[in-house]
C-alpha cells in the first residue's frame, strides 16, 4: 500500500498514513471527512518530499 504525507489545511500539522487508492482518492476522502467534521478542507497530499508541489490537493 502506498505511504502517502498529508496536511489537511494550511497550518495544520503534517501527517503520514497509507492508502490503498490514489493520491487523487485520498484526498477526496480527507476533505469528505473533514467536511461531515464541520471543518472547511483544504487538503494537500504528498507522494515523495513535502518540498515539492503536492501529488493532490482537495477542497
Amino acid at each position: 500500500m502506498p505511504r502517502y504525507r498529508y496536511q489537511q489545511a494550511p497550518g495544520e500539522r503534517i501527517h503520514a498514513a497509507t492508502f490503498r487508492g490514489t493520491p487523487e482518492e485520498f484526498a477526496a476522502e480527507l476533505a469528505r471527512d473533514w467536511r461531515a467534521g464541520g471543518r472547511t478542507p483544504d487538503v494537500r497530499v504528498w507522494t515523495g518530499p513535502i518540498t515539492e508541489p503536492p501529488a493532490a490537493t482537495a477542497r
